[in-house]
């Protein structure tokens, strides 16, 4: 099959920016999509950060200045690239790339299906688009409140690679003091301030913690700040942006990610894959890929106040109990292979995409 694969954001090439989650999706599918046989045009805006990965993953590549929705230059610039190819679909990652694209389309007079990945949290402005692919099913079901049918409406989880040399990692025993750790972006809505209150906690009950960070964003100075309020600037760092994700898991002891919102939550098939106990919150992707008491623990996102204690209460069960703690871990990481390896969502992705073309 021949695939367009579009792309449209902000995020110019320089030295802070670093490939994230919507991009690193846009890569994927690209590279897995072409792996499995498909020719597959990406297109993207000039000079984004991740446009060299882009470029290497896909068939064909190019770049067009989406400048806004009503860039009639971009929409032409489309139409002709279309005509060149001449995909059998085409597959959109923003809001920009769906309204251009099918912008392109009916200046071409052709019924091309048109595919929307949602990686954010208002899924109904791709309400538009033939099919829409949700990571988490809460947003499939608000689609479907919205309009679209369930055959259009479809639930595919984010990936992630695994290393070629990879080794199961091998937990050591929990240190003491107990290690916790975390990834990603350090925006409010992760709610890592709430771990360094839940430390607090702890430390009231004789347990000691140290908290690792790794990541980059702007609520570094504020998390800081608020663990030297709290006394605990000697147990919390912040590492910077984190390439090393074995030796990132083998340093700590239990994986937090206690995020208000979450789409889905690379950084946890991270923690699958390397075996490290996970403890997040019932956000919407979060709630999906984790099952309490089976894989992993939840706590509840919809109470800022109780949510320390709940955190405290839930490390000191794992503490409590190291073997139910590492047997999560285990559980995970056969979830993982089952589920959420590159190779198992490329074969559902082109179960798919054959779908709908088939249904042209």
């Amino acid at each position: 099959m021949k695939i367009v694969n579009i792309l449209f954001n902000y995020k110019k090439s320089t030295n802070e920016n670093k490939i994230l989650g919507v991009e690193r999706c846009f890569i994927d599918y690209a590279k897995h999509l072409t792996l499995s046989g498909n020719k597959v045009l990406s297109i993207t805006k000039p000079k984004m950060v991740y446009a060299s990965e882009a470029r290497q993953a896909s068939t064909r590549f190019a770049e067009i200045k989406a400048v806004n929705h009503a860039d009639i230059f971009s929409m032409i610039r489309m139409a002709i690239l279309f005509l060149g190819f001449s995909p059998d679909v085409i597959i959109c990652h923003s809001g920009r790339a769906l309204f251009l694209a099918r912008a392109a389309r009916f200046l071409l007079c052709k019924k091309i299906p048109i595919i929307a990945i949602d990686h954010g949290i208002n899924p109904k402005k791709f309400l538009k688009a033939d099919y829409v692919l949700t990571v988490n099913s809460f947003f499939s079901r608000e689609l479907i409140k919205a309009g679209k049918t369930p055959e259009t409406s479809l639930v595919i989880p984010n990936m992630i690679e695994v290393p070629k040399d990879f080794t199961p990692l091998v937990k050591q025993p929990f240190r003491k003091p107990i290690r916790l750790g975390s990834l990603g972006r350090i925006y409010v809505e992760k709610n890592f301030d709430k771990i360094l209150r839940a430390m607090v906690i702890l430390r009231e009950r004789g347990i000691e913690s140290e908290y690792v960070i790794g990541g980059v964003g702007p609520e570094e100075k504020s998390l800081k700040e608020l663990a030297k309020e709290l006394k605990l600037k000697k147990e919390f760092r912040i590492l910077g942006w984190t390439n090393n994700k074995r030796d990132f898991f083998d340093s700590i002891d239990i994986f937090i990610l206690p995020s208000a919102y979450e789409t889905f939550g690379i950084v946890l098939l991270e923690a699958m894959l390397y075996s490290t106990p996970i403890l997040t919150s019932n956000s919407w992707g979060p709630d999906e890929v984790i099952t309490d008491g089976i894989d992993g623990l939840k706590v509840s996102k919809d109470n800022d106040e109780a949510m320390p204690e709940l955190l405290a209460n839930a490390i000191e069960r794992m503490i409590n109990n190291e073997e139910f703690a590492k047997g999560l871990a285990v559980k995970a990481s056969e979830k993982f292979f089952a589920n959420y390896s590159a190779e198992k969502v490329r074969e559902k992705l082109n179960s798919i995409i054959a779908m709908v073309v088939d249904k042209k």
